[in-house]
């Protein structure tokens, strides 16, 4: 679990000196390109690696020749999410083996298993629940980077917490950059063995990109763009592409999850298209689609804008639907979960280009959030982006906004359950 390290090694004392800053070197080895110090580049231990007493690795981590390069990434991984904490992520930095980084990552590890996996699903979905406590976790002793996102998601939990102590925010960072290295390099060399990891991974992420919304800064308003990009591409994109990897793969964790989601259809990544945005589900919010005189003339309009701001509509009709079924909570969540990767990228454009009509629909989206409010990753986010963006909306728009303003302050759906975390 603990990469690199020997019983005894803790012992050891060990002579360190202060960190020295240089221009990046190009040609020194892996240990000092990665903490961003010069290299004497002496053979086969540097001065740097043999001051520290670590292994010296030579060549470039990762190279391969032309004919093994893989294609290139189609996706970002990074949650760029801005939030008030502006603690500075540095990926190639490792944590120093020691007694100390056992009892952080044995403390994480602890607050991961006992409390934040059971924030991860619903009391009533079993099957989640094995998957977050038992399987992730035991997947995760064999994969550094899910590894790393376990410890990352549960650093934040505690940050969450006790959010005046600077130290959490430090450790979740930390863990954060860990992750974010070692999921490049296993997405760059995406195979049968490292899908199922990868995947969740991913999941984390996303994850810890929900929960630093409620972060952001919110004055003046901007849509959190940045989330909806970050999460169409990872829950999507990359999903996508490991279906290959794991589709046929009885013991993959994910694909578990992928055929169980709402909407997918049986077998495999392939979603019923003609459920989720079946024009019927958007009879309820017909009024968000209807164009005025004045729209006409000045709103952009084509047959692509058309059909984003139609399914959008479908999709969180769908939504709408399903709690009238009175599917369970854990169903409803998972709907929500999902809404960035269902959305079409001309639809997350628009909200970019904060045009009225996809504030009001994303609106109409994050509203629901707001009977979620006490898992931890969710909070006051749905609140917060209503009433954002009714701040920024023109005048002759905010009547589209009577029922989101009108949800956020009513609770529907989990009187009765408990996953506060």
């Amino acid at each position: 679990m603990f990469v690199g390290w020997t019983p005894g090694a803790e012992k050891e004392v060990r002579k360190t000196a202060p960190r020295l800053h240089h221009k990046k070197s190009r040609t020194g080895c892996q240990q000092c390109r990665a903490r961003r110090v010069k290299c004497n580049e002496v053979h086969p231990i540097c001065g740097s690696c043999a001051r520290h007493k670590t292994t010296c690795v030579w060549g470039r981590q990762g190279t391969t020749t032309q004919s093994q390069n893989t294609k290139p990434k189609t996706y970002e991984i990074r949650p760029k999410i801005h939030s008030n904490h502006q603690t500075e992520v540095r990926d190639g930095d490792e944590p120093p083996e020691s007694s100390q980084r056992r009892f952080t990552e044995l403390k994480l590890l602890h607050q991961y298993m006992a409390f934040t996996c059971m924030t991860l699903n619903f009391p009533d979905d079993h099957r989640q629940q094995n998957d977050w406590g038992v399987a992730i976790p035991h997947l995760a002793f064999k994969h550094n980077s899910l590894l790393y996102s376990i410890y990352t998601l549960a650093a934040l939990h505690i940050a969450k917490l006790e959010p005046n102590n600077a130290e959490h925010i430090a450790t979740y960072q930390k863990y954060l950059g860990l992750t974010l290295r070692e999921h490049r390099d296993e997405v760059g060399t995406l195979n049968r063995s490292n899908a199922d990891a990868a995947c969740i991974t991913s999941s984390c992420l996303r994850v810890c990109t929900f929960a630093l919304l409620q972060e952001r800064y919110l004055t003046p308003y901007t849509p959190p763009t940045e989330w909806l990009q970050m999460s169409s591409t990872t829950g999507r994109g990359l999903n996508v592409e490991a279906w290959k990897y794991i589709a046929d793969d009885n013991n993959s964790i994910m694909r578990g999850m992928i055929r169980s989601a709402p909407g997918m259809k049986p077998g495999g990544w392939l979603r019923e298209e003609a459920i989720l945005f079946h024009p019927s589900n958007r009879q309820e919010l017909m009024h968000l689609l209807r164009r005025t005189p004045s729209d006409i003339l000045e709103e952009p309009w084509n047959p692509r804008i058309e059909d984003a701001y139609e399914s959008t509509t479908s999709y969180i009709g769908s939504i709408q639907i399903a709690i009238a079924a009175r599917e369970p909570p854990a169903s409803i969540f998972r709907r929500l979960v999902l809404f960035p990767t269902m959305v079409q990228s001309e639809f997350i454009f628009l909200v970019k280009e904060e045009r009225p009509r996809a504030l009001v629909i994303l609106a109409h989206f994050f509203a629901f959030l707001a009977d979620f409010r006490d898992i931890w990753w969710i909070g006051d986010t749905g609140p917060r982006e209503v009433r954002g963006i009714e701040s920024v909306l023109p005048e002759e728009w905010r009547d589209l906004m009577i029922w989101p303003l009108q949800t956020i302050e009513d609770s529907f759906l989990l009187s009765s359950l408990d996953i506060s975390g």
